[in-house]
């Protein structure tokens, strides 16, 4: 009967050397959420190739994140159910990958956000009016842009809601605290010659039109809080709000195609660790942990403004260690995880020693 405590004890320990053989995930609750799904930004070398966005070696190595996504607003949004999401990072710069589905093809245009009244005729959209309307307008002649946007959390973590939506009734508020948005689109911020609106209207302080480094594609880089939605770099000309007009509008530089094979966009973003925007900006640090979230649009299904498929909070931790290839991911042939097999038997062995002493002390002491 004494040695029954010590055998659980050491079965106790068999157990726990199986179970700590790697890390087990720990969920955070974000509000209403009670877990969520962590992305990794792993460390790694080598540049961005925005003319062939996702081809870089360092992204073979790291796995897709499926975000699942909903419609914010029911019917005139939902029509994407996901988009893959990666992330990586040298120590300066951290690159975002997006890849989602879209069967109806690129769409260039960037019509006026309007819907039918119920006498039907078509009123434009006002922030107001999002609060009641469930639909926009359009048709095979008459849609709005792609587009694809990551909202980086900022404000504080007590006033984080229980889901990453805008305000409606609003032009573009969120429920609680604060985010800075990069939103990419195909009108006016893609440098595609079907972009009639590139580069979107930005001028310096002379009023004269500035663009992208290479005239590449680029992601607005927007701010909003409970009290409204904002343009943060750049100048739309002296009466215009935006809230850091001496900044670049080109901190978010982007690498977008569109496969006409698989029906999907990517959309691959590079922005440095730090900006000179100060508080709109997210200021990100190594080995720290955001709260993130996602949203698409399908211009050809009327999809704009707050008609869109919406994410709920993810949680991105900016990593300085390269994916771990193969070394924790390795199987054996019976299909059993080979750290599993290794430590569960290390822990056969610690028990067999054990209660092999024990066998052998009671046989002395009998």
């Amino acid at each position: 009967m004494g040695s029954r405590p010590l055998v659980v004890l050491l079965l106790l320990l068999l157990t726990f050397v199986v179970f700590t053989s790697r890390p087990l995930a720990i969920s955070h609750p974000v509000n209403g959420q009670t877990s969520y799904t962590d992305i990794k930004s792993y460390r790694v070398s080598g540049a961005v190739n925005f003319s062939n966005p996702g081809s870089e070696s360092f992204w073979k190595s790291i796995p897709w994140t499926n975000v699942t996504l909903a419609a914010s607003v029911s019917p005139g949004g939902g029509h994407t159910p996901y988009v893959l999401v990666k992330s990586a990072n040298d120590g300066f710069n951290i690159y975002m990958l997006f890849s989602w589905p879209d069967s109806q093809g690129p769409s260039y245009l960037a019509d006026n956000e309007v819907y039918k009244a119920t006498n039907g005729t078509l009123v434009p959209l006002d922030p107001a009016s999002t609060a009641t309307v469930t639909q926009l307008y359009y048709n095979s002649t008459y849609y709005y842009p792609d587009r694809v946007a990551m909202l980086w959390y900022i404000g504080s973590s007590t006033s984080q809601q229980p889901s990453p939506k805008m305000r409606l009734g609003t032009d573009g508020a969120i429920t609680g605290g604060a985010a800075e948005i990069w939103h990419w689109q195909t009108n006016p911020t893609d440098s595609n010659k079907s972009d009639s609106g590139f580069p979107g209207g930005y001028t310096d302080a002379y009023g004269s039109r500035v663009y992208p480094p290479d005239n590449l594609s680029f992601a607005e880089d927007d701010y909003t809080n409970t009290t409204g939605f904002y343009v943060v770099p750049g100048s739309f000309g002296a009466a215009a709000p935006n809230l850091a007009p001496g900044t670049s509008p080109f901190e978010v530089l982007v690498g977008n195609e569109y496969s006409q094979a698989n029906k999907s966009w990517t959309v691959e973003m590079e922005r440095s660790f730090t900006t000179s925007a100060g508080q709109y900006n997210l200021q990100i640090g190594g080995n720290l942990s955001y709260a993130v979230a996602f949203a698409t649009w399908q211009g050809k299904l009327g999809e704009s403004s707050d008609f869109k498929s919406v994410s709920q909070w993810y949680m991105l931790t900016v990593s300085d260690k390269p994916y771990p290839v193969k070394s924790t991911t390795t199987s054996s042939s019976s299909g059993v995880d080979v750290e599993v097999a290794v430590a569960v038997a290390a822990g056969t062995l610690l028990v067999g020693l054990a209660i092999g002493s024990l066998i052998r002390q009671g046989r002395r002491t009998a």
